[in-house]
């Protein structure tokens, strides 16, 4: 897999952890996908990897970075976006995506899931 594939598969399960928290680009409100898939990248390796036991530290700062600024019909369109990389992403590890936020110890106020409705992000 190609590092810019695993850096959108790697965007996509971060989007699902961050779908309570952010939102996302095409027919998501005034959000870039392509941005916050750039926030992802530093975590493909805990996403892809079986050999990586957690995120790194810049993983886990970059998505901070994104919660931060993810705020109201923006945070939406982010869990948006997140989901919809996640479905189209082959090779991402669904329970590490899953688990990024609070590895990275981020609460959100919605459980984490591919099936998030992302209206109450």
């Amino acid at each position: 897999m190609s590092a810019l594939a695993k850096a959108a598969w790697a965007a996509v399960v971060a989007a699902v952890f961050l779908m309570s928290l952010t939102p996302g680009a095409a027919a998501t409100g005034n959000v870039d996908c392509r941005k916050v898939q750039q926030y992802f990248v530093p975590c493909a390796g805990y996403l892809f990897s079986r050999s990586v036991a957690n995120p790194s530290v810049a993983c886990c700062t970059s998505i901070r970075r994104l919660n931060a600024q993810s705020k109201g019909p923006v945070r939406q369109g982010v869990c948006e976006c997140l989901k919809r990389n996640a479905a189209s992403l082959s090779g991402l590890n669904q329970n590490r995506a899953i688990s990024l936020s609070s590895k990275c110890g981020i609460s959100l106020k919605t459980a984490v899931s591919f099936n998030t409705d992302c209206r109450r992000a």
